[in-house]
């Protein structure tokens, strides 16, 4: 069945709980679950042997004690490599980990997004995330409209969303938020189930183009907390942040004052 947002703004933790903790990492993830996070979005890339893996960038070298591409690594080579003490002593040790390791140690705990950061990666995330039996509390998102048909050719049981950023290239950015009314229109038709925009084209216009159509508007990346307000306020379903330990406490304030929110 299909992935189903709370009533209320959800809060997804980016990379785990990487404001202070290194992203992508069993630590960073726990640590956003112990938060009370309604999601955790976590990148995907392919090793050079088809592991889907925990990394944001194409190379090692910013996050690991390692260097080079990650499809030009294996997954055994990569298995060996620190992630976590580029982000203090405290981390030394923490390892990179494999999509199969972190769909076990979350089944049941969080909702996931799973951000591909490489089109091929489409097939194999879907896969795995339908054969572990979690397809209700996983999203697959860094999708093209490529990206979405690929996924519904495999599997119906795993949600999409639509992202913006093949759509933006060489737009200029008073054009862009005509663009993402284009693309609420899109995401319908290819059956995503929202459309997963920079935080800056969230506007009421926007929110009120996808209540029509019966979708969803997710949002990313939101540190500040005023404007993390704002978007709770106009009606974004979903705001992802680097730092939900500060983020939580005013979705908890609006719920309280607004109560849930109408569809």
């Amino acid at each position: 069945m299909p992935y189903e947002t709370p009533p209320w703004t959800q809060t997804v933790a980016h990379r785990g709980n990487s404001g202070p903790m290194p992203e992508n990492t069993l630590i960073a993830i726990n640590g956003a679950i112990d938060l009370g996070v309604d999601m955790v979005e976590i990148d995907i890339r392919l090793t050079s042997d088809g592991i889907p893996i925990l990394m944001h960038h194409d190379r090692v070298d910013r996050t690991t004690t390692g260097t080079g591409l990650v499809s030009n690594l294996t997954w055994d080579e990569i298995r060996t490599l620190d992630a976590g003490s580029w982000r203090g002593a405290d981390f030394s040790g923490e390892p990179v980990c494999s999509l199969e390791q972190v769909l076990e140690a979350t089944a049941g705990r969080t909702a996931l997004n799973l951000d591909i950061k490489t089109p091929e990666a489409a097939e194999i995330v879907a896969i795995a995330a339908a054969e572990a039996d979690v397809s209700d509390s996983v999203v697959i998102t860094g999708c093209t409209e490529n990206c979405v048909r690929t996924v519904a050719s495999v599997t119906s049981r795993v949600s999409t969303l639509l992202n913006l950023d093949e759509m933006l290239v060489g737009v200029e950015p008073a054009d862009a938020p005509a663009v993402a009314l284009e693309a609420v229109d899109l995401a319908k038709e290819l059956g995503a189930i929202a459309i997963n925009v920079p935080f800056a084209l969230a506007d009421a216009n926007l929110v009120a183009r996808a209540r029509v159509v019966g979708i969803g508007v997710w949002a990313y990346t939101v540190d500040d907390k005023a404007r993390f307000l704002d978007l709770i306020d106009i009606g974004v379903d979903s705001l992802t942040t680097n730092w939900p330990e500060r983020m939580l406490p005013l979705v908890g304030n609006r719920v309280v004052t607004q109560r849930i929110r109408n569809s």
